[in-house]
């Protein structure tokens, strides 16, 4: 066999591999947002509440930060987590107040917005500041 074709069959081997484990990223987040949901949906919104926080999504991404980039960036990230929490806080309590006003649609519009706007802010103010490193 060709050294080219040993390297081109090595090649789409990481390819399909580096697929697979997107596909499973994929495949766990979604069962996790369809459990949520279901919560939710059948009467149980503080369950559903205490689910979505409960670290099912930081403890999946933890999981495979851990396995994909080590534990130095899985330290990063739940630093980061945590000080995200000051532009979670804000787009949460934006669709707690504006849900029943103009509908959740509407309030889930404006607290993305308020979201991303805030985001940009602590990004920027952390190339200032630079409490989080890259």
């Amino acid at each position: 066999m060709k050294r080219e074709t040993i390297f081109q069959a090595n090649l789409s081997l990481l390819k399909g591999r580096f697929m697979i484990q997107y596909l499973l990223y994929f495949l766990v987040g979604g069962t996790v947002v369809t459990a949520i949901s279901l919560l939710a949906e059948r009467g149980h919104p503080l369950l559903a509440g205490v689910v979505t926080l409960f670290p099912s999504i930081t403890l999946i991404s933890f999981y495979f930060i851990g396995r994909s980039a080590g534990n130095e960036a899985v330290a990063a990230t739940a630093k980061s987590c945590l000080i995200s929490l000051s532009i979670w806080v804000p787009y949460v309590l934006t669709v707690i107040w504006l849900s029943p006003r103009i509908g959740t649609n509407k309030a889930l519009v404006i607290g993305v917005l308020i979201f991303i706007i805030l985001a940009f802010a602590l990004v920027y103010a952390n190339r200032i500041v630079g409490v989080v490193q890259t």
